[in-house]
């Protein structure tokens, strides 16, 4: 039984057409997604009672935008989130909680991004003198960037536990695995280990094959009550559990809890809401912005204890087709795209319906999805209906 007031449904998932090339319009790259969920769900914009979204800013129409474009009659619940809520799956928490309390109906939550807006890693000059608490960042090389961050926090793992590089690897590899037999995924490409410890520095000892690959795209999801959702289209996919936290400190820097954040208080706190545990997983969908988020993930969810994850992990085979932990089958950001952690959301729906094809893993029934890093995380629980 959920706690959550009323039981909550994902009925629809909906995807744009991914590209790397070209400088698509955010809104008809939203719009296509939005469309697809509906048509998958069955339901149509007057349909549509609340509508979440997660951006940085142009990469994405916003919520009463895209009322309009839909030509939704009336929001009885909106919101735009911005940076600091647990990336895409931003939408989706607060989509959920709506409906559950009775605040709407149905929702549509969204995430759409676009190479031409940025919020890519690059280089940038430093300034010629710091205060304050940038005087112990700038010699590091941090300026706000978070590839820098991820490039420290990838090194103290490694010292911290006595672990080669070998164990981020395999996250990197697997993603291919998995891409490879989704035909969405825009890097399909088989990868080896070789590969991955030859790929480039882009922040020591961050690789650029621990990094996600940014593509124009837009994905959907409706969400509306599990007893309404027992007429519509599809199987309906049940919320078990949703859980957030920022960790104590609450700081991306500052954190009082370098390697992990806020995702073991989540974790935590989406176990002891959940009607399942780590062990009922069948399918896990977790995030893979960099490699290091993903293993500290893993870790915080209890698949293994803390610094275990390289034993825990082995070759790698567990986490892929055939194994006991299928980790991010539609290939994650790594490999299907950046899609910002709806993408996560979505797979797992289509996995616990059975629709992945030839990357169906065999009778998943319990899925676990999270989202964000450090004093931005966010999880959910899923089941079949």
């Amino acid at each position: 039984m959920s706690t959550l007031a009323r039981e909550v449904a994902i009925v629809g998932v909906g995807y744009s057409e991914l590209s790397r090339t070209g400088e698509p319009n955010p809104n008809a790259l939203a719009l296509a997604a939005a469309k697809d969920a509906l048509s998958d769900a069955g339901l149509t914009s007057a349909d549509v009672d609340g509508i979440f979204e997660y951006k940085f800013g142009p990469e994405s129409p916003g919520a009463q935008d895209m009322a309009r474009l839909l030509g939704v009659p009336d929001l009885a619940a909106f919101a735009d989130i911005f940076p600091s809520g647990p990336s895409g799956v931003a939408g989706a928490l607060a989509g959920v909680m709506a409906v559950a309390s009775g605040a709407c109906e149905t929702a549509l939550v969204f995430r759409c991004l676009t190479r031409a807006a940025g919020h890519q890693g690059g280089v940038a000059s430093g300034p010629e003198t710091v205060s304050g608490r940038d005087q112990f960042l700038t010699p590091y090389g941090y300026l706000g960037g978070i590839l820098v961050l991820l490039g420290l926090k990838k090194q103290r793992w490694m010292a911290e536990y006595g672990r080669p590089e070998d164990d981020f690897g395999r996250i990197a590899v697997n993603a291919r695995r998995w891409s490879a037999l989704n035909p969405r995924a825009v890097m399909r490409d088989e990868l080896t280990m070789d590969d991955y410890l030859s790929s480039r520095m882009v922040a020591d000892p961050l690789r650029v094959l621990d990094c996600d690959y940014p593509v124009n795209g837009a994905v959907a999801t409706l969400i509306t009550t599990a007893e309404r959702a027992a007429d519509l289209r599809q199987r309906p996919v049940l919320v078990d559990a949703m859980a957030y936290a920022t960790g104590r400190g609450a700081d991306w820097i500052f954190d009082c809890d370098f390697l992990y954040g806020g995702a073991i208080d989540c974790a935590n706190r989406l176990w002891q809401r959940s009607s399942v545990s780590v062990a009922d997983i069948d399918v896990a969908q977790v995030y893979d912005g960099f490699t290091p988020v993903t293993v500290s993930w893993i870790e915080a969810l209890g698949a293994c204890g803390k610094g275990e994850f390289g034993d825990w992990v082995g070759d790698g085979s567990r986490l892929g087709p055939g194994g006991d932990f299928p980790l991010n089958t539609a290939g994650g950001q790594l490999a299907e795209g950046r899609l910002h952690g709806i993408g996560f959301l979505n797979e797992a729906v289509l996995q616990l319906r059975g629709q992945c094809g030839d990357r169906q893993v065999p009778d998943a029934q319990v899925a676990v999805v999270t989202s964000g890093v450090y004093p931005q995380c966010g999880a959910m629980v899923l089941t079949g209906a």
